[in-house]
């Protein structure tokens, strides 16, 4: 684990309600994801009890979310989700084989201002991403999320009222070359899918001649595979919790 965090259960509760912080400076912090009384024991035998009052309940943001995508790759200019699913998993071709980012946008109200209530957090957790996502809030770009979990701090960029959340989601290569396949052959391969010659239209700098997307000098993907889970499966939800300092 974290050599900086530690965790401190609280009374009844999950282990997981509360943690303890240490920062580079040797300042302390308790973040508590529940409500309750709270007891945190140092080795010497000191203790400090924090009284933790009634926090605002998670928040699943639900669609509909609305889902662009880059022109030219074959999915339509954008589509809009009742709720979230696999690329895979879409009945439009364009949608079910589609490779590369596309975004997702939706607006969600808050009834409070994070930053107008002292140590009060709130996270944006996006569930399960296939595979990465560069999140905006209010215009505000708060960086790539590249493995689990897909969880981010938006308190500085959170407002009371109207928030407009903006995601771009990256996938992986396989489904284009899948979908590919259902087109004609645009090269000459082996038997086992690797390149006998580089095709005239690539060495000429030009789009396949059968309308694929993609060139690789060696086929591993199948029309029969069955594509991966991309983009955002979610659920996507809001997270509140309360910081408090821990003396020394």
């Amino acid at each position: 684990q974290d050599p900086e965090t530690i965790s401190l259960a609280a009374f009844a509760a999950p282990a997981s309600a509360a943690v303890v912080r240490c920062d580079p400076a040797g300042r302390m912090s308790a973040e508590f994801a529940q409500a309750g009384h709270y007891e945190l024991q140092r080795a010497s035998g000191r203790t400090q009890e924090f009284d933790i009052a009634s926090l605002p309940a998670a928040q699943e943001l639900a669609g509909p979310w609305e889902l662009r995508f880059p022109p030219h790759w074959g999915a339509p200019d954008r589509i809009t989700l009742e709720t979230l699913v696999s690329w895979s998993h879409h009945p439009d071709p364009g949608v079910k084989f589609f490779s590369g980012l596309a975004t997702y946008r939706k607006t969600f109200d808050l009834s409070e201002s994070p930053a107008g209530s002292a140590g009060r957090r709130v996270y944006l957790d996006l569930g399960n991403v296939q595979v990465m996502a560069r999140v905006t809030l209010n215009g505000r770009d708060l960086g790539v999320l590249w493995k689990p979990p897909y969880r981010l701090d938006i308190t500085r960029a959170a407002r009371r009222g109207s928030n407009t959340l903006e995601m771009a989601v990256a996938n992986l290569w396989p489904n284009r070359m899948i979908g590919d396949e259902e087109l004609p052959e645009d090269s000459q391969r082996n038997p086992n899918g690797t390149l006998k010659e580089w095709p005239a239209w690539v060495q000429a700098g030009k789009p396949s001649p059968t309308g694929r997307y993609t060139f690789t000098t060696w086929n591993l993907w199948k029309k029969d595979d069955p594509p991966v889970d991309s983009g955002l499966l979610g659920p996507v939800t809001l997270h509140w919790t309360q910081t408090a300092r821990v003396r020394h």
